[in-house]
């Protein structure tokens, strides 16, 4: 198992994901970077949602990321996702920038783990 592989295990169950794709390594790297593409811009569309106050906005943003997240088999950012979207549904401005600060700190890990992952698959 090359580093780029352990590196990503960090954050994605990678046994969960390589039976959805059918241990398709092209796809799983298509599915990967479609997510580089459309991530930050979920991300981004949360973070100006949550800043503005728009509580229905927030929702709809971590609702998607936590199913984007899930559906890659991303366990713990998903997790994150889930709790922004709880803490922005209960209108808790505490627990939403503690839930947001979690989730940042575990998206800057990922990205660079599905980077080198990706970069490692296609040299």
């Amino acid at each position: 198992m090359n580093s780029e592989h352990k590196a990503l295990e960090r954050y994605v169950d990678m046994t969960e994901l390589l039976a959805r794709v059918d241990n398709d390594s092209e796809l799983l790297v298509e599915l990967l970077t479609l997510f580089q593409e459309d991530f930050p811009r979920l991300r981004d569309e949360l973070h100006a949602a949550v800043d503005a106050g728009n509580q229905n906005q927030a929702e709809k943003a971590a609702h998607t990321l936590k199913g984007m997240l899930a559906n890659l088999s991303i366990k713990h950012a998903d997790q994150l996702a889930a709790s922004v979207e709880i803490a922005v549904r209960a209108g808790d401005a505490q627990e939403i920038q503690k839930a947001m600060a979690g989730f940042d700190r575990e998206e800057t890990g990922l990205l660079a783990a599905i980077e080198s992952f990706i970069s490692g698959r296609n040299p």
